[in-house]
């Protein structure tokens, strides 16, 4: 598990750079590993439009943080974390066979709560005047591979 350390003390793409990495890792391990024992999970039409619509969501919210006061975003802030904790909710009851597009989406919501963290602990310019505007390209980055991982899955469900 990440221990999230001072952004600035090594750099917020090095702290980013390496929670991409667990998350391509685990979306590489679980194709990887679908043998015959594993049930085979199959691609969702409203699991790609809730990570693509929440991917746009997120990321546009998070670049309102370098330059919009804290208690002006508290209502997008929640808006957003309903709106994920429902595509959570989704991919959870689907069961097993898609255990780990819920893990992806649980490291998803970390690196979301981390940047709102970032945000409520000291507002726009604690970190840089441009600091959020990259942890959203990183965020973006980390739902272009869970996106991704689910185009890939067998989509000859009958």
């Amino acid at each position: 598990m990440i221990q999230k350390t001072n952004p600035m003390r090594f750099g917020v793409q090095n702290y980013y750079r390496e929670v991409l990495l667990i998350i391509l890792l685990s979306a590489l391990v679980s194709g990887y590993g679908s043998g015959c024992a594993i049930p085979i999970s199959y691609y969702d039409a409203t699991t790609y439009h809730n990570l693509t619509s929440l991917k746009a969501e997120a990321a546009t919210l998070v670049e309102t943080f370098d330059y919009k006061p804290v208690a002006d975003n508290e209502s997008a802030i929640q808006t957003l974390l309903l709106s994920f904790r429902k595509a959570y909710e989704h991919e959870k009851g689907k069961g097993r066979p898609d255990k780990d597009t819920v893990q992806q989406f649980t490291k998803l919501r970390k690196l979301l709560d981390d940047d709102i963290a970032d945000y409520r602990s000291g507002g726009p310019g604690k970190f840089g005047p441009k600091y959020f505007r990259e942890a959203a390209v990183v965020l973006e980055q980390a739902f272009d591979i869970v996106i991704a991982t689910e185009n890939l899955k067998n989509k000859d469900k009958n």
